[in-house]
This record gives C-alpha cells, sequence and structure tokens, in this order.
C-alpha cells in the first residue's frame, strides 16, 4: 500500500465530510460500486477478450446515472455536494476501462483517491481517469518552482473569488431579485455583471483547485482560456469549462458518431451534446432551454459559415465576432440563472429599454475593464491564450506584487455570499 495515496485518501474523505458529512456515505459508496464495476469489465476483457462487455459498462454508467438523477430531481433529497462533478469521474473511470485504457486494474485504492480527490471533488475540473490515475504512481516532487506556481494560481484564484466574483454579485443578485423595479439599461448591467461573476467565480476556484493539486503533486487540467474573446458558440466551448467539454467531446459526442455521420446527424449529436450539458448543469427546465440554445447557436454558426475561408475574414470582422458572440453568451446565462419566466421578463425589459430604477455597478466596470486589458494582452502576446503566468519569487517584483495580490484581496473581498455557484450544480 503507498501510504501517500493512504494518507490523501483521508484528507478527501475529511474535506468532503467537513463540506457535506451526511453525503460522505454516498461518495464512498458510488466510489467502490465504480470499482466493482471496472473490476468486472476488466477480468471479463483478460478472461475473454473476443467477449462484448459493452452492456456491462452502460449498465453500470446507467445505475450510476439514475443515482444522480434520484438526487438531483427528486424535491424529497438534497444533491450531495459536487455530485454531477465526481459523478463524471466515475463514468470516466468506467469508459476507460472498457476502451482498454489501463494495462493493469487500477487498485480500489487508486480509484477512491481519483474519485474523491479533493481540489476537484467540489467543482471540478473533471479529470479524466486515463488522466490521473496514472500519476498516482509517479507524483512530481515539490520543486521550488511547483511551490511558487501553486503559491500564485491559489492567490489569483482568491482574488478572482472573494474580491472579484462576490463584489460583483451583489449587484447582481440586487437586481435580479426585482426585475420589474429596474430599468432594461440596469438589467443590461446586471447580467454583463452576471457574466463576469460567472467567469471570475468558477476560474477562481479552477485556480485555486490547480495550485492545490500542485502542491500535492499532481497535475489537473486548466479550465478556463479566455472564454468571452470566443468568435462563435463553438469556439465558446473549446475556452469554457474546457474539462467538461472535453468530457462531453470522448464520452458523449463521439461514441453518438460525431461528424463522422453526415452533416445532419452532426447537428443532431450537437443538440444531444448540449441537451446533456443542460441537464447535467441543472434539473429545472431553464438549464435544458440554456443547452439547446446554445446548440442552436452552435448549427447556425455551422451552417452560416459553411464553405467560408478561415482567413476570409479581417481584424475588424474577428472582433465584431467576438462581440456578437460574448452578448450571445450573456443573454444566454439570463435563463441559466432565472427561471424561464423570469428570464424572459429581464430579456424584453432590456430589448424594450423599459424605465425604472437605475442600478450602475462600478465594480462591474472596473472589472470589465481589467478583464479586457488581459484579454487584449493576451490576443497581442500570447496568441488568444491566457497570458497570466506566476512570476518569480526569487525577484523583488514578483515578491511586491504577490504580496499586492494577498493585500488587495483582503482590502476588497466581500464575505457576504462565499458558495461558490458552481458547487451546486
Amino acid at each position: 500500500m503507498n501510504l501517500h495515496l493512504i494518507l490523501l485518501l483521508i484528507a478527501n474523505l475529511i474535506f468532503y465530510a467537513f463540506l457535506d458529512l451526511r453525503a460522505l456515505p454516498v461518495l464512498i459508496g458510488l466510489s467502490l460500486l465504480t470499482y466493482l464495476g471496472g473490476r468486472i469489465i476488466f477480468s471479463l476483457k483478460r478472461k475473454s477478450p473476443a467477449k462484448n462487455t459493452k452492456p456491462i459498462c452502460l449498465a453500470f454508467i446507467a445505475v450510476q446515472i439514475a443515482v444522480l438523477c434520484l438526487f438531483k430531481y427528486s424535491s424529497a433529497l438534497s444533491l450531495p455536494v459536487g455530485m454531477s462533478f465526481y459523478m463524471l469521474m466515475a463514468i470516466s473511470f468506467l469508459a476507460d476501462v472498457q476502451r482498454d485504457e489501463f494495462g493493469e486494474l487500477p487498485s480500489v485504492l487508486h480509484v477512491l483517491v481519483y474519485i474523491t480527490f479533493f481540489p476537484t471533488v467540489i467543482s471540478g475540473p473533471i479529470m479524466k481517469a486515463k488522466e490521473l490515475i496514472p500519476q498516482f504512481s509517479s507524483r512530481k516532487k515539490l520543486t521550488r518552482e511547483r511551490c511558487e506556481e501553486a503559491a500564485w494560481m491559489i492567490v489569483i484564484g482568491a482574488f478572482m473569488k472573494l474580491a472579484m466574483a462576490d463584489r460583483i454579485a451583489v449587484s447582481v443578485n440586487s437586481v435580479y431579485s426585482a426585475p420589474l423595479v429596474y430599468s432594461g439599461p440596469s438589467l443590461f448591467m446586471a447580467s454583463i455583471g452576471y457574466t463576469l461573476q460567472l467567469l471570475f467565480d468558477f476560474a477562481g476556484y479552477s485556480f485555486m483547485a490547480f495550485g492545490a493539486a500542485e502542491l500535492i503533486g499532481y497535475d489537473i487540467t486548466k479550465n478556463f482560456n479566455l472564454p468571452y474573446i470566443a468568435k462563435n458558440p463553438s469556439e465558446f466551448w473549446r475556452r469554457w469549462h474546457i474539462s467538461l467539454s472535453s468530457w462531453l467531446k470522448d464520452y458523449v459526442y463521439i461514441p453518438l458518431g460525431g461528424s463522422r455521420k453526415g452533416k445532419m446527424r452532426t447537428y443532431l449529436n450537437i443538440f444531444i451534446v448540449m441537451a446533456v450539458s443542460g441537464l447535467w448543469h441543472g434539473s429545472t427546465f431553464n438549464f435544458f432551454v440554456w443547452g439547446m440554445l446554445h446548440g442552436l447557436g452552435q448549427v447556425v454558426h455551422r451552417l452560416f459559415t459553411k464553405g467560408m475561408k478561415k482567413d476570409a475574414s479581417g481584424p475588424a470582422v474577428g472582433i465584431f465576432s467576438s462581440i456578437l458572440n460574448f452578448l450571445f453568451v450573456s443573454f444566454l446565462w439570463i435563463p441559466f440563472r432565472l427561471p424561464i419566466k423570469d428570464a424572459w421578463t429581464v430579456f424584453l425589459r432590456i430589448i424594450t429599454f423599459s424605465a425604472g430604477a437605475s442600478y450602475y455597478y462600478v465594480y462591474t466596470f472596473i472589472f470589465a475593464a481589467a478583464l479586457l486589458v488581459v484579454q487584449l494582452i493576451g490576443v497581442k502576446y500570447s496568441d488568444g491564450n491566457d497570458p497570466i503566468r506566476p512570476l518569480p519569487l526569487s525577484k523583488l517584483y514578483g515578491r511586491v506584487i504577490f504580496c499586492i495580490m494577498i493585500i488587495a484581496t483582503a482590502m476588497f473581498a466581500y464575505f457576504g455570499s462565499g458558495a461558490f455557484i458552481y458547487a451546486k450544480f
């Protein structure tokens, strides 16, 4: 037995118990069920290579999905913290065993540590079994460079969550709580604020998860890459919640046939994948509508750009496309946040410039400007990728900026709404 993994498992369980003690047996039980399913599939494939084990794999996945639906859609049961995330990791393990991704069957300890992994168990990133489990046998040493990068990721993530997301939430919560009271322009600014809040909240968590994993010797997927500079809905999903998009591609889109079975089937597969994404995010109808509208956006973009050359557009068209896609995504965040009836009310009041109380939150403008600067730097100097990099703490300027980040977080943090948005899904 690996002492490090045993200690890590204990730490994972203590961490989860602190968050949701009553759901701890559910997490452990599903982890053991996942291992059992993988063991059965692996053993059968070894004994009889020609045997079709896919029905067994699908049966175990169906049980997992049924348990998730029981908690997610039942009014009598509360959804365990992070269940939507660790359930996808459990399904990944079964699918990867079925696909012969492992030369040897991972031990029950490996599977338990993988599914309960504390940096990802609440809100991801959603690590595939074939990506994380092999690292348990070759954990990286904690060098000074890894320690510095981890510290920077945690500090940056904390600032994004506490000082940016939670502070913007003040205005968003106020305006969205009474949409009939506020003017159309105020509702529009609140919707832009929610667009920013979601990014800062979820990306902030992902930064901290990345840093925490680095400190204990593991590498996890980076989850965001300047999603709001995307020029179309498809590119948005390659930049937003990257681990979920990758999971859906590998375990839903490609098994459905991907783009290999004609255009109409491709469009249908896109709709199915985005519908699954919507249902995964929430149990109410507004999430299904949100997912389907994203699917519609991707299909319309494919139809509109069919036959166009990739280099046919210039910088001006690219900027216009990014702005248009940003507005498209921002408007779709409204039904993501509100029930359909309220979302429709907000949408109508925005497009008709309805009169009402004005509320323009200064922090929305400040943080929007900050994000715009980061995006412009990313486009100009990082080939459109996130330019945020850890600074060397061995240098004076690195230590000064690091301390400024900590002080700024303490000064501007808002402690009135500490829950992570995605932790409830």
